[in-house]
C-alpha cells in the first residue's frame, strides 16, 4: 500500500492564457515564448520547501511535504513565496511591455495576462516514475479544481480553510469567502485575497521606473523572431524549452 504524506499544494496559473493562445500563427509562436518566460520567472523565484511537481501549460504545480507538527512552519515559508510569485510575474510582464518586441497581438496584449494562485493542504501519495515524482490523491484533484470557480477577478490568491488555519492568518487581511461546487469533489469554501492588498513589493518600487538593458532587449527580440521562423518551418518546438525547466 502506498504511503501518504502531509503536503501543501500550490498552483500558480496564468489567467487569460486561452484567449492569449487563440491568435494567428506568428502571434501564437510569440505567445508560447512569452508564456515560457513567465513560467520560468515563477519557477526560478521558488525555493525550498516548495518543489515543482509539474509544469502544466499555463501554470506551475508546486508542493511542499511537511509533517503535521511542522505544518505551520512550512506554511510560513510558503506564504512569503506567494507574494514573491506575484512580484516576479508582474516584473516580467512590465519588462515584456517595455521591450516592445513587435506589434503582433501577443506582444501588444501581454499586459492582459494575470496571475492567480490556489493553495490547499492535505494528504498526497508520491510515486517516483523514472526521474519524476508524481503526486496522487483527492487533495491533488481538489487544488486543481479550485482553478475553475465563480470568482470574477483574474488576479487573486484562493485557499481552503485547512490551508488558512495552517497559515494562522494571511497578512492580517480579511478573506472574501466563496462557496464553490467543484466537479468530482463537492462543495468547498474558498477564501479569496487580492494582491493589491498584499504587502508592498519591489515591483511597485523598481519595475515601473527601470528600463531593460539594451543587450537583453536585443537578445530577446532576436531569439523570439528566430524561434518563430523555425517554428513556422516546423524545425523548432517550444516544448523543448519546457524540458529545460527544473523538476
Amino acid at each position: 500500500m502506498t504511503e501518504t504524506s502531509k503536503a501543501i499544494l500550490l498552483v500558480a496559473d496564468i489567467s487569460g492564457y486561452t484567449k492569449f493562445m487563440r491568435l494567428h500563427a506568428i502571434s501564437t509562436s510569440h505567445a508560447k515564448q512569452i508564456t515560457v518566460r513567465l513560467l520560468k520567472s515563477i519557477i526560478f523565484t521558488s525555493k525550498p520547501p516548495l518543489k515543482v511537481a509539474e509544469v502544466e501549460g499555463d501554470g506551475v504545480f508546486f508542493y511542499a511535504v511537511s509533517s503535521e507538527k511542522d505544518i505551520k512552519e512550512t506554511a510560513k515559508e510558503v506564504k512569503s513565496q506567494v507574494v514573491s510569485f506575484f512580484t516576479a510575474f508582474n516584473n516580467e510582464i512590465t519588462a515584456l511591455k517595455k521591450v516592445k518586441a513587435c506589434v503582433c497581438d501577443a506582444c501588444t496584449n501581454v499586459g492582459d495576462l494575470k496571475l492567480k494562485q490556489v493553495i490547499h493542504t492535505g494528504e498526497v501519495a508520491i510515486e517516483r516514475i523514472e526521474r519524476f515524482e508524481k503526486l496522487f490523491g483527492i487533495d491533488v484533484i481538489l487544488v486543481h479544481r479550485m482553478l475553475k470557480n465563480s470568482i470574477p477577478d483574474h488576479e487573486y490568491v484562493s485557499m481552503t480553510d485547512p490551508m488558512y488555519a495552517a497559515f494562522g492568518d494571511f497578512y492580517g487581511l480579511t478573506p472574501e469567502r466563496h462557496k464553490e461546487d467543484l466537479e468530482g469533489v463537492g462543495t468547498v469554501e474558498m477564501l479569496v485575497f487580492y494582491p493589491s492588498r498584499l504587502p508592498a513589493t519591489q515591483h511597485s518600487i523598481e519595475a515601473e521606473s527601470s528600463q531593460p538593458a539594451i543587450s537583453k532587449t536585443f537578445t530577446w527580440k532576436v531569439n523570439m523572431h528566430a524561434r518563430t521562423l523555425l517554428d513556422l518551418l516546423g524545425v523548432y518546438r517550444i516544448r523543448r524549452v519546457f524540458r529545460n525547466l527544473p523538476a
